[in-house]
Parts: structure tokens; C-alpha cells; sequence
């Protein structure tokens, strides 16, 4: 079984085996309603599309496919608006926590976050920014202050890098990596993984600009962002930036309506990923730059410490180089029960 179709199912039983029950607190008479919607796409793929559970993977959840699913569970299942829309609502749920955990998968979930909702149910406006928003908070901090200054280095540099907001706050002046001709951030993120970010020659002159007013004479073990407390400089922290971001996103949205409400560090990280996709940028790089987090479940599968794997790497591997994983792979084939117990679906 292919390494993206193991994700899928690692993804699958985090969400309805953890994710509802101790994350979101969920009852089990609310987990089970989710259990159903996805058994119910699952039941339509096998008798509709002639595809098995063992088959299944994140290309069956495409904007066109999902809407004819829901098409079906209204003409044949005759199902009522509202209960499709819980079908709708319970897929999109799925997909935006897969989204949260692998942003590989951002296009797929704002590919069905696009269907609405039936009989004009208003749907939740999806976290990201534009171009043209992006200019417009960058442009309300008050570069006459230090504050402001320091805030709209945080929110460009935030962008530009697509760091997690606890990334950012790690940062130490050593992580500024300076070669003959580039400048990279190396970045520890999650799962113990390490990864090196270029700057483009814009972020590298407002990152000058930053040193420069704020790191006159620190040492290069100094914290990135810091607040300053009894005179001593301390590790910034998640309420500092949120308390900033919120009170810069509520001006950008009174100047433009369309500006989202409620501006969080996490848009940032959203907004860089689908920059790129729109440019064409294909989705492994953005894996990469982003820095992937899979979810380890080694029962199952291993996963590779590599953020990228070329198809040439892979067909190496796949020949001789993971022997053992392979073996497991193939074992699961013809399974179906046991990945839908695995998953929680049965």
C-alpha cells in the first residue's frame, strides 16, 4: 500500500478515535454522527464507484466527487437539505483537521470547503489571506514606534517563512543561517524535525532592518522575539502575538469588511501555502517547505524522516532499501476489515 493511502488511514482513525473524543470532547452520540456520514461516503464509493475501503484515499474527496455523493444521498437516499448539510459538515470537519495535520492537504480541504451549504446555510470563512489583504496589514502597524515596527516584522516574517507560531517564538539569533550569497532560518518544528527556510532578498532586508533596531549587542543565543520584563529580556510569548494580531485585524477588517475577523499567527502559515499552490508550485515543495508532520503510528507504518521523497527515491526504497516496511504494506492488502477496525469504522 502506498505511503500518502497509509497517511490516509492514520489520519482517519486520529480523527474519530482521538481528535472528537479527547480533543474536542465530543459525546458519543456526536462521534458516531460523524462515524456515519464517513461510512456513508464509504458505502457510496463501494457501490457507486467500485471502490474499496482498502482503495480509499484523499482523491476520493474531491470538490466534484463529494458533491455527487451528497447528490446521492439526496436523490436516492432522499435525504433532507439539513442532513446533508450535517453529511457536508461532518466531511469538511474531516478534511480541516487533515488540513491542520498535514498542510500537503490545505487544497484538498478548501477544494470541498468551497461547496455550500443546501438552502443557503451560510459556511465558515476559510482562514486564509490574500495578496491584497496581506498589503493591507502590513501597512497599519506605526513604523514611527518600536512596537510597530517589531509587530510588522513578526507578521512579515511569520508569512514569509510559513513557521507555526511556537516555531517562531523558538527562534534564536543562531538559527539565522548567512551563506556566501543566501540567508536561511533553520527551523525546529514539530516531531523533532529540523528544516532550513531560505529568505528571498525583501525578507532579508526587513530581517537587517529587525537586527539592526533590536539586536544591537545580544548574543547569538538570544531569543528571535522577545518582551522585555524588570529590564531583562525574555522569550516572547503566544497572548503577546495573538493580543497584536488582534488588534491590527480589527483595523484591517473595519478598512475592508472582506478582511477576515479574528486574525490569528496560524493565517500566515495558511496563506503562504496557498500562495504557492496558486502559483503552480507543486505540492511536495510546499510539504517541504512547510515542514510536514505526519502522525506516527508505528504499529502500522513508519514513516520516513525525509520531508520530500522523489519518485526515483521511492522506487530505490521501494525496491530494496525498506525491505521490512514494504512487506507490511503488502500485508495489507485484501484487508478491509481490519482497516476498518483499525479506523473505528466498523
Amino acid at each position: 500500500m502506498k505511503r500518502n493511502e497509509m497517511h490516509f488511514y492514520q489520519l482517519l482513525r486520529d480523527f474519530l478515535t482521538d481528535y472528537l473524543i479527547t480533543k474536542r470532547n465530543f459525546s458519543d452520540k456526536t462521534a458516531r454522527a460523524y462515524r456515519q456520514s464517513l461510512n456513508l461516503l464509504r458505502n457510496y464509493l463501494r457501490e457507486g464507484k467500485s471502490i474499496s475501503f482498502d482503495r480509499m484515499d484523499f482523491f476520493c474527496f474531491s470538490r466534484s466527487g463529494i458533491y455527487d455523493f451528497l447528490m446521492w444521498l439526496k436523490n436516492t437516499q432522499k435525504n433532507s437539505a439539513q442532513t446533508l448539510n450535517l453529511r457536508l459538515s461532518a466531511i469538511k470537519s474531516f478534511l480541516k483537521y487533515c488540513s491542520e495535520e498535514d498542510m500537503e492537504l490545505m487544497p484538498v480541504y478548501l477544494d470541498v470547503a468551497s461547496i455550500h451549504a443546501f438552502k443557503g446555510v451560510k459556511q465558515p470563512c476559510v482562514e486564509y489571506l490574500t495578496q491584497e489583504q496581506l498589503k493591507l496589514l502590513f501597512s497599519l502597524p506605526d513604523m514611527t514606534t518600536r512596537l510597530g515596527r517589531r509587530d510588522r516584522f513578526f507578521m512579515i516574517f511569520a508569512y514569509e517563512t510559513g513557521a507555526r507560531i511556537q516555531e517562531l517564538l523558538d527562534l534564536r539569533l543562531n538559527c539565522i543561517i548567512r551563506g556566501d550569497t543566501s540567508v536561511r532560518v533553520r527551523i525546529h518544528g514539530k516531531g523533532n524535525k529540523t528544516r532550513y527556510v531560505p529568505l528571498l532578498g525583501s525578507t532579508v532586508k526587513h530581517l537587517n532592518s529587525y537586527l539592526a533596531g533590536f539586536h544591537k549587542s545580544n548574543s547569538m543565543d538570544a531569543f528571535l522575539f522577545y518582551t522585555i520584563h524588570d529590564s531583562q529580556k525574555t522569550q516572547m510569548q503566544p497572548g503577546t502575538v495573538d493580543y497584536f494580531l488582534k488588534k491590527y485585524g480589527k483595523r484591517a477588517h473595519e478598512a475592508d469588511t472582506a478582511f477576515p475577523e479574528g486574525l490569528h499567527a496560524h493565517m500566515f502559515r495558511h496563506s503562504i501555502a496557498m500562495a504557492m499552490h496558486k502559483k503552480g508550485i507543486p505540492i511536495s515543495y510546499i510539504r517541504d517547505f512547510l515542514g510536514h508532520s505526519s502522525i506516527e503510528t508505528t504499529s502500522v507504518y513508519s514513516y520516513s524522516d525525509e520531508e520530500t521523497i522523489t519518485k526515483a527515491l521511492e522506487s530505490v526504497d521501494l525496491e530494496g532499501t525498506i525491505g521490512k516496511t514494504v512487506a507490511k504494506q503488502k500485508n495489507w492488502k485484501g484487508k478491509e476489515q481490519y482497516l476498518l477496525e483499525y479506523c473505528g469504522l466498523s
